[in-house]
C-alpha cells in the first residue's frame, strides 16, 4: 500500500540531503584547495654544506643545514677520486684515469671510473621533495676537470639532470648552478652524483671549494618539501559523495521496509 506521508518525508529528506551534499562538497573542495596551496611553497634550501676549514683530504662532508622534512646528509667523494690536500676543499685528484681521452676525459669515462661526488636526499616519513636546483663553487687545477654533469638514482643514474662546461680554474668565489626538472614529489631516498670530467692528467685536482673564513654554504641543494598525505580535491569530493549517498540510501531503505 502506498504511504504518501512516508513518500513525502523521504522526498524532503532527499532534497535536504542534496542541499547538504552540495554545501559539503563545496567546503571539501575549498579545504582541499587551501591545503594544496599551503604545500606549494617557494623553493627553499633543502640541504647545504660548507667546506671551509677542510684540509682537502676528507672523504666526506656533513651538511650544515637541512630543511624540516629532510634528513641531514653527507657529501661523499666517489671511489674513483683520491682526496688530496687542498685547503677548504672537498674533492681530490684521480678524476683522469689511465686510458682516458688525452684531450680531456669524457662523461662516459668519468662514469666508468666512478669519478664523482655524491649526496643522498632522504625525506622523513610522510614527506616528499621536489628538486629545483643545485648550486656550488667548483674549483679545479689547470689539468683538473672543467666540466660536471649531475645524475640521480631516480632512474639509475641514466639521464643527465644538467651539465656545465668550461668552469673556471682557481675559483673560490663564483657559484655555478644546475637547474633541475622532472624530479617532483619524491618520497624515497634519492642519491645524486656530480661527475667531473674534462681533465687532462691524473694529478689534476678539483672539488667543491671556498675562500678562507667563509661562513656561508658553498654547496646548496634547493627544492620544496610537501606532505604525501594531502588528497587531491577530486578525491575528497568523491569520498564525500560516496559517504553521504550511502547514508541516505540506507535511511530510505529502512523507511521503505517499515511501510
Amino acid at each position: 500500500m502506498f504511504d504518501f506521508e512516508v513518500f513525502r518525508r523521504s522526498t524532503c529528506t532527499a532534497q535536504l540531503g542534496v542541499l547538504f551534499m552540495r554545501k559539503f562538497l563545496s567546503l571539501a573542495v575549498i579545504c582541499a584547495f587551501v591545503a594544496s596551496a599551503a604545500t606549494s611553497v617557494r623553493a627553499d634550501v633543502l640541504l647545504s654544506w660548507n667546506t671551509v676549514g677542510n684540509a682537502g683530504t676528507e672523504p666526506s662532508e656533513p651538511s650544515v643545514s637541512n630543511l624540516a622534512g629532510i634528513v641531514a646528509a653527507d657529501l661523499t667523494v666517489g671511489p674513483g677520486v683520491t682526496p688530496a690536500g687542498n685547503g677548504n676543499r672537498l674533492g681530490g685528484s684521480g678524476w683522469f684515469n689511465a686510458g682516458d681521452t688525452v684531450a680531456g676525459a669524457t662523461l662516459a669515462e668519468a662514469i666508468a671510473g666512478n669519478d664523482y661526488i655524491s649526496f643522498t636526499v632522504t625525506p622523513t616519513a610522510g614527506n616528499a621533495f621536489t628538486a629545483t636546483s643545485f648550486d656550488f663553487i667548483w674549483d679545479h687545477s689547470s689539468t683538473g676537470p672543467s666540466a660536471v654533469t649531475l645524475r640521480s638514482s631516480f632512474d639509475g643514474f641514466a639521464a643527465d639532470l644538467g651539465t656545465l662546461t668550461g668552469l673556471p680554474a682557481a675559483n673560490q668565489t663564483v657559484f655555478s648552478s644546475i637547474a633541475i626538472s622532472g624530479l617532483s614529489n619524491i618520497a624515497a631516498a634519492t642519491t645524486f652524483r656530480l661527475y667531473g670530467y674534462g681533465g687532462t692528467a691524473p694529478t689534476g685536482t678539483a672539488g667543491f671549494d671556498t675562500i678562507n673564513g667563509g661562513t656561508d654554504p658553498n654547496v646548496i641543494f634547493n627544492g620544496t618539501v610537501s606532505p604525501t598525505a594531502v588528497p587531491e580535491p577530486s578525491t575528497v569530493a568523491l569520498l564525500a559523495a560516496a559517504g553521504i549517498g550511502g547514508v541516505f540510501l540506507r535511511r530510505n531503505r529502512r523507511k521503505a521496509a517499515k511501510a
